[in-house]
């Protein structure tokens, strides 16, 4: 991971990372520069982020710009920490952690997953709005994407890597969600394994 100005790792906020991945990510994905230097302005980028964010603080905007000039630069999301546990589970409390703000979005890193197939199940209350489920690697490629009806609890995804790299998976609602439960299966010849 390359240094940026001032911001280390640990200076940004996981939901700094959130917002990034799920309100401003889409947005400039394809707009990476093979790792050339970032040439706009922190006045003109501080600019584009209150036109789109509204009014925030000055450490959170400082903060999104770091994450727009580290994606723009490496061509990768941010490093993020994952919450996965041995068991590929993760419970509502691990998932509140990683929700927007807003709680219109979740944004989870889902590990350094080996080429394969693999089940994901999304869980959550029955009286959620509709919303959307992606998979994507840390290159931008997305693996999946489903749009779940509103009024169901559960949503089952499959997607088949075809590279080891690491993964994550974006939701999005135009209203508040709650998620309680996500599990990554890894789908062997015989069947799931873990």
């Amino acid at each position: 991971m390359s240094a940026t100005a001032g911001t280390c790792a640990e200076d940004i906020q996981v939901e700094s990372k959130i917002i990034f991945n799920t309100a401003c990510a889409r947005c400039h994905e394809g707009e990476c520069s093979g790792r050339m230097s970032f040439h706009l302005p922190k006045s003109a980028a501080d600019q584009h982020i209150l036109h789109h964010g509204g009014e925030l603080p000055p450490e959170r905007i400082g903060q999104l710009f770091e994450l727009l000039r580290y994606m723009k630069e490496e061509c990768s999301f941010y490093p993020m920490a994952s919450a996965y546990e041995q068991d590929g589970i993760w419970d509502s409390d691990e998932l509140t952690q990683l929700r927007s703000p807003a709680r219109q979005a979740y944004f989870v890193f889902l590990g350094d997953l080996e080429a394969g197939s693999y089940r994901l199940s999304v869980q959550g209350e029955n009286d959620n709005p509709e919303y959307c489920i992606e998979v994507v690697n840390s290159e931008f490629d997305y693996y999946e994407k489903q749009q779940v009806s509103a009024k169901a609890d559960k949503a089952v995804l499959q997607f088949s890597a075809d590279k080891s790299s690491g993964y994550y998976l974006r939701v999005t609602a135009g209203e508040p969600l709650v998620l309680h439960k996500l599990e990554l299966q890894a789908i062997g010849k015989n069947g799931v394994t873990r």
